[in-house]
Parts: structure tokens; sequence; C-alpha cells
């Protein structure tokens, strides 16, 4: 019984992280795909332990989100508005 319950939780946690992700920020809310991320990278290249909901900071994000980028070659990562305010990218 044990084991069903925490599959149902494991799966229901699975399923919310697959959803999009608005970090709050002063200067325009961050609209993160975070479905489109899961299917490029594997869950460590952002995330340690298990699954978790988790929030951000300013510095972890910078580091995190421009730093992928800026090694990827993907955009956007060079000016604010890109990331901050702008709902209308996928």
């Amino acid at each position: 019984m044990k084991l069903g319950i925490y599959s149902l939780l494991f799966s229901l946690l699975l399923f919310s992280a697959a959803q999009a992700k608005i970090f709050k920020a002063y200067n325009g809310d961050i609209d993160f795909n975070h479905s489109k991320h899961m299917g490029l990278y594997p869950c460590a290249d952002c995330h340690e332990g298990p699954p978790r909901q988790f929030g951000i900071d300013k510095q972890n994000g910078h580091k995190l989100c421009i730093g992928c980028h800026t090694k990827e070659g993907a955009g956007p990562a060079r000016h604010c508005g890109q990331c901050h305010g702008n709902t209308e990218r996928e």
C-alpha cells in the first residue's frame, strides 16, 4: 500500500515538474519552459538530488541560466528583457 502511495506522489511530482514555471523578479517575471528543457538535458545538469519544487534567487538564476545559455550558444542571454517580462516566447 505504501509503495502505491509513494509511486503516485512521485508521479504527481514529475507531472508538476513538467509544467511551465514563473519565477517572480522585480524587473519582470521569468516565464520558464521547463518541459522544453526537460526534453533537451538530463535533470542532473540543473538539479541536485531528487525531484522537488524549489525557488531560485537572482545570483543563482543568472549563474545557472545565463551560464548554460552562453555555453550552449542558445539565446536569449544578453539583455534583461529577453528573459524578464517576456511571456510571448516559447
